[in-house]
């Protein structure tokens, strides 16, 4: 790690001035090429909007303020979830209601029982999915649960 460390800090081509507010605009170009597809037209399009934030907690605290502000709605969370996500919403005045999520008789995933509680959310609700490396759980759907 010192080594490493040492290496990066040398490096001259390296420039550790803060992030411009929004964040690094490669990365953001990455990460909507990452959702979308790289081929997709808004990767490139002055009306998306993206923004880097601090882990996936800073994303959560700064999307709940936005839809505090502007699109108040109710967000879904699995069942479990991880324990910074109510207090985050709950702190910002949002209303945190869970869909479920793991089955403790499979260490799985309940499919079945996570689409009908979703399908049953009421209409403009926000729905909170962990992409992959579930937490708490670990449990992850599949490529075709995903689709």
């Amino acid at each position: 790690m010192r080594e490493a460390t040492k290496r990066i800090h040398e490096d001259e081509t390296k420039n550790y001035e803060y992030q411009q507010q929004n964040g690094n605009l490669e990365f953001l170009k990455g990460a909507r090429g990452v959702m979308l597809g790289f081929d997709h037209p808004m990767v490139n399009d002055d009306k998306v909007v993206s923004c880097q934030t601090l882990s996936g907690g800073g994303a959560l605290r700064l999307v709940s303020e936005f839809l505090h502000d502007f699109k108040p709605a109710a967000v879904y969370m699995s069942n479990p979830t991880w324990g910074n996500h109510p207090a985050i919403l709950e702190k910002v005045g949002i209303e945190g209601r869970y869909y479920r999520y793991f089955k403790k008789e499979t260490n799985g995933l309940d499919f079945d029982g996570m689409i009908e509680d979703l399908r049953n959310a009421n209409p403009g609700s926000v729905v909170l999915l962990h992409t992959c490396a579930h937490n708490p759980t670990g449990v992850d759907p599949t490529l075709d649960q995903w689709k």
